[in-house]
Formats: structure tokens, C-alpha cells, sequence
């Protein structure tokens, strides 16, 4: 199975991404979270290849978008963001109660969504905090910006992907080519920074796993 993730710069068009989204041939393809220049799920749904699967957000603001894993016959809604900080206990059973509705099959494999700030839900060591349960296959961390504390995020990151993948991603809201916390793909701790392409305003990172 072919897994990419694609950060275009903020100043990058819809067209751009479109124009990329329409040559992807990966099966799962993971946007950042909700930002100006998002294409919409429908227009996201004209232009992909059949046997891909792409995630976007569409909404006016963070709190109010509403997630989408998107295929050619139809664009499946996820529940939407929980928390941004650390989450109460209250906070981590609505995570729970709504991490079924944010995984899917791909292939043999199965992905499932952490919104941007959810990834907080886990510690720095992987463990999910307040003693509750959140298994995956595929962790995917669609961001809205570009995220701080990598001295944590990344050992966190690292940790989750033991045995698993896990995907980061967000919105290059620095506009510059320099940046290194905008994709990232761990596969079982080992980061695939080698992968790494870029063309333009968009940066990505596509592997087999």
C-alpha cells in the first residue's frame, strides 16, 4: 500500500493542490487541516483517481470543519475536532466514543484520524492519557499549522509508530522551503525524511508500507 501526505504552502492555490490530487496514485492521500486555500471535498472528488482515498476538511473556521475521507463514489464525514489542549477525562471519552467513526479500511490496512491538536491526547511516550484506549494501524495527524514543542511532538510521533504508521501533516504557514515539521511519516520509529519531494509551493512525503 502506497500512503502520502502533502503540505502546500498557504500562499499555494486550490489549483495547485488540485492539479497534484489529480496525478496521485497512492491510496491514501492526507491533506492538512481546513485553511484558505482547502479545495472542497466535491471538488477534491472530480479531479482523483479511482482507488484513492483522500483526506480534506471543509468549513469557514477550525472548530466548525467537518473532516472528510473522500473517493470517487463518495465523500464520507467524520465527527469533528474534540479538543486542541490537554483534554479533560471527559474530553478523552469523546475521543473514544468517536474513534470508530474516524477509522476506515484501505487495502488490508486501516487508517484512523487524530484532528490536528487530538494528537494531545496521547503522552510524550505514546501512552494515551487518562488510562483509556485509542488502537490503530495508521495514525493520521492532519494539522491546521504548522505545530511547536517538537522536542515532545516528535519523540511522541516516534513512539506511536512502533509496529504502526503514523503520518504528520500540516498547512506551511511559513511559506518557505526550509521548514521541517511541516510532512512527516514515522514507520515503526523510523522517520522517512529520504522520501521527502518538493515541486513548487507543495512539499510531500509518499512511501509503501
Amino acid at each position: 500500500m502506497k500512503i502520502c501526505a502533502v503540505s502546500p504552502w498557504t500562499t499555494a492555490s486550490a489549483n495547485e493542490i488540485l492539479a497534484f490530487l489529480k496525478e496521485a496514485i497512492a491510496e491514501l492521500v492526507v491533506l492538512p487541516g481546513i485553511c484558505g486555500n482547502t479545495p472542497s471535498p466535491q471538488e477534491v472528488q472530480r479531479v482523483i483517481r479511482r482507488g484513492v482515498a483522500v483526506f480534506v476538511q471543509q468549513g469557514r473556521s477550525k472548530g466548525k470543519a467537518t473532516s472528510y475521507l473522500v473517493t470517487r463514489a463518495r465523500a464520507v464525514p467524520m465527527p469533528h475536532q474534540i479538543f486542541a489542549r490537554s483534554p479533560t477525562a471527559k474530553c478523552m471519552d469523546d475521543l473514544v466514543a468517536a474513534w470508530p467513526n474516524r477509522t476506515f479500511p484501505i487495502g488490508s490496512r486501516t487508517v484512523t484520524f487524530a484532528i490536528c491538536g487530538e494528537i494531545n491526547g496521547f503522552n510524550p511516550d505514546g501512552r494515551v492519557k487518562h488510562r483509556r484506549a485509542l488502537p490503530f494501524d495508521i495514525l493520521a495527524n492532519p494539522a491546521h499549522t504548522v505545530m511547536g514543542r517538537w522536542q515532545h511532538l516528535g519523540r511522541k510521533l516516534s513512539a506511536l509508530s512502533k509496529g504502526k504508521v503514523v503520518i504528520h501533516v500540516a498547512n506551511n504557514n511559513r511559506n518557505h522551503k526550509h521548514l521541517r515539521t511541516d510532512v512527516r511519516i514515522y514507520l515503526n520509529q523510523t522517520l522517512q525524511e529520504a522520501k521527502l519531494q518538493r515541486a513548487g509551493k507543495l512539499k510531500w512525503c509518499e512511501c509503501e508500507i
